[in-house]
């Protein structure tokens, strides 16, 4: 009994330096890939997006509309890509370096209001108004990460632009009351099932629609963050053509 013990005992460690050695190196081969996609990746789309905007706002003032239109689609898609692209570093390093939250007070209307003037210019490409709807005059403050928190309300609005209609309003609602505070984006969009709902904040999803893998994305990362707050998502699809994404803290 004694050896059988000891012979078990040598191949737990052994079966252990393994899996040690193994992780190890999957850990370089995906550092190296994140690294990859940082820098060789992410440069070039950066350098197109800039010659993009240089071309659409300051050169060429005479372009034809038909051409306008052109070369706003190539600058869209330029947009989409970049977006997933970052999603996906951002993602994989969460993921590798699980970092501990760094709790602060933070004004969550200041938050919002800096994420807006980022994604303006994209609401604007399709003719969107953002509204800021609030029940507090004074500053809503709760406990949370600053960076995390900007990623959670800029993954939101990025994903209300993205799939609301042209022509429309996003509506941001920022609330508190003795119980709780909450945010959330509410657009009019494609209306969405439960199960399709459900299907679009999962790890993983069928991605042969495309138009949906940036969405998923932006939704999935936003939900990992609130559940890191522990925070409870908001997340709805109304027949009338409504959504609403966002995260609802509850106070002790």
């Amino acid at each position: 009994m004694f050896f059988k013990r000891k012979f078990f005992k040598k191949y737990r460690e052994k079966l252990n330096k393994i899996k040690s050695k193994y992780e190890k190196s999957i850990n370089i081969e995906r550092n190296k890939f994140i690294s990859i996609l940082n820098h060789d990746i992410k440069t070039p789309i950066l350098a197109q997006k800039q010659s993009l905007e240089f071309l659409l706002n300051s050169w060429f003032e005479d372009l034809s509309q038909e051409k306008r239109i052109i070369i706003e689609e190539i600058y869209n898609s330029n947009e989409f890509i970049l977006e997933v692209l970052l999603n996906s570093i951002f993602l994989a390093k969460y993921e590798i370096e699980n970092p501990k939250l760094n709790l602060e007070k933070i004004n969550i209307i200041e938050q919002v209001q800096d994420c807006c003037e980022i994604i303006k210019q994209n609401a604007k490409q399709k003719q969107q108004k953002i509204i800021i709807k609030t029940n507090k005059i004074d500053d809503i403050k709760l406990n949370a990460d600053r960076k995390l928190i900007q990623k959670i309300i800029y993954n939101i609005l990025s994903s209300s632009v993205s799939s609301g209609f042209e022509e429309s309003d996003i509506e941001i609602l920022i609330k508190e009351n003795k119980d709780f505070i909450s945010f959330s984006a509410k657009n009019n969009s494609i209306f969405m099932t439960k199960e399709k709902l459900e299907n679009l904040l999962k790890d993983k999803k069928d991605t042969k629609d495309f138009n949906q893998l940036g969405l998923n994305l932006n939704l999935n990362i936003a939900k990992k963050l609130i559940n890191a707050h522990n925070w409870e998502i908001i997340a709805n699809s109304n027949p009338d053509n409504s959504s609403e994404f966002g995260f609802l803290v509850k106070k002790n």
